[in-house]
Order: C-alpha cells, then structure tokens, then sequence
C-alpha cells in the first residue's frame, strides 16, 4: 500500500511566480528574495522525504474553469497537466507529470466515498500550483502529480468542514492505493488577500500567522471559525484558507511540524507550513 509521509500548506500567487523568474535571471526584488529564502528548507526537506507522487488540493483562478461551468470539486484524470496561460504567455516550465492510474483509483474512491467529482481528462493549472512549485521543485518536474481543484471563486463555496472531511477520504484512499510509493499532500490556497472591491490590497499577518500557529494542534477550532470571519478579517479571498484543511484532513493525529515561515512581500500573506508524519 502506498505511503502518507508528510504533507505541507503554501500560499499561492500569480507575483510569486512571475518573481521568481525575475529572481532566477538575477534580478531577485528584496521582499521577494525573502520568501526565496524561507522556502529553502521546504525544498531541502522535499529531497529528503523523496516523494514519488504528490497529491494537491488547490484552486483554479477562471483559467481553465469559467463561470459558465464552475464545478466546486475537479480531479486531473491524465498523464500530463499543462500549464495555463494567464495573460502574459506561458513561463519557461514544462507541462506537469500525471498519474493516471492513482488519479483514477482517487477518483473511484472519493465517488463512491460520497464526494461527486468533475473528473477531467484535459486540464491546465495556472498559478495556484505553477506559482510556488519551481521555489521547490527543480524542472522538468520528476514527481507525477494528481490536482484536485477546489472551487473558491463563485459562492458558495464549499464548507470548511467539507473540505476537512474531504481530506479525511483522501488519507484513507491514497494509504489504499496498491503500490509502495510515497507520497505527499499539499493543500494550496493564498492566504490573507483581496484583489477586488472597495477592500482591495486588504491583509492581515495577524491572521496568518494565527492560523499556522494552530493548524497542528487545533484544526477543528479552525474549521468551526465561519469562512466569513476569515473573509471580513483577511479580506475576501483568505477564504482559500480552507484548503489548508484538507492537506491537514489527510494526515494523522501525530505529524510533526517540522517548518513554519511567513512574511509579506506584497498584497498577499505567503506563507508555508511542513508537517511530517512519524514512524
């Protein structure tokens, strides 16, 4: 049977990504280079824990999806994810690697498991994973993925107790699929950010850093806060938080935190949180 060994949280946004590849031709902005740093032991901890699949939970940002066909819950059914152009063409990274057999044993036991998924063959992924993945994953990518996308664009959204439950179905299916591979969950999400109305550029650090503190050790205290106090205290899209759930769902009661990090480059909390499973 396959193998939990950890799983970690991280913020998502289309500057991060774009930065990035700023910073890598060498002209790295001060505030972006600190995230850089941050992300370090992320990476160095994914070399060590040598995963041979990742599962991530994240949302698509109405560039594969639109509003005409919006579904809440997506699962990547393919043996290759490419990357969505948001506008300013594709950056310099190839196409994401799928699985298409665990994609099709996580589909059949999430479905019968009460979790109606979109099942899709064709799908593109913009930055909410393209964003952070080149900070810890060296191109071309060596680790197939398999997306689950949430929806965090048109209300209402799901739950965060369905998406915690969700991560519940998602542990126990990944530790059934045949095979001896390792594997790791990430749940993606921004963290405190809006980026429309009369609120936008809102954030709050204190909200950030209040919910790393307690994803480990008080999950349910969180998933129990209304997504709407998130959205009034973090700004509209720090809703995506929830996401997180479903990363934490999906790992046991005995995980370790291993790294946390946050800063504020700009417009967005970023931040990461490592948690690796014992034994």
């Amino acid at each position: 049977m396959a193998r939990i060994v950890g799983g970690f949280g991280i913020s998502h946004t289309p500057s991060m990504g774009l930065e990035f590849d700023k910073g890598i031709a060498g002209d790295w902005a001060p505030h972006w280079k600190q995230w850089f740093d941050g992300t370090r032991p992320v990476k160095d901890w994914l070399d060590r824990m040598a995963p041979d699949r990742l599962m991530i939970v994240y949302n698509d940002h109405l560039n594969h999806f639109d509003f005409s066909a919006c579904p809440t819950l997506a699962i990547g059914v393919s043996d290759t994810y490419p990357q969505a152009d948001e506008g300013w063409g594709p950056r310099p990274y190839p196409d994401l690697p799928g699985d298409t057999a665990m994609s099709l044993h996580m589909t059949e036991r999430l479905v019968r498991g009460g979790f109606d998924l979109t099942v899709c063959q064709d799908l593109s992924v913009d930055h909410g994973i393209y964003s952070w993945l080149p900070y810890l994953l060296d191109a071309p990518w060596q680790v197939p993925v398999c997306p689950l996308a949430v929806n965090m664009v048109r209300h209402p959204i799901p739950t965060s107790q369905r998406l915690w439950d969700l991560g519940r179905a998602i542990g126990t299916a990944l530790r059934e699929m045949p095979g001896d591979e390792r594997v790791v969950v990430v749940g993606t999400g921004g963290m405190s950010h809006q980026i429309s109305g009369a609120r936008f550029g809102i954030a709050n650090e204190g909200l950030d850093r209040w919910f790393l503190r307690h994803l480990r050790n008080d999950p349910q205290m969180l998933v129990d806060t209304p997504q709407e106090d998130f959205m009034r205290l973090g700004g509209t899209e720090a809703s995506e938080l929830a996401i997180w759930f479903a990363m934490r769902a999906a790992l046991s009661e005995e995980v370790a935190e291993v790294y946390s990090y946050h800063t504020f480059p700009a417009v967005t909390g970023c931040g990461v949180v490592v948690y690796e499973e014992q034994g």
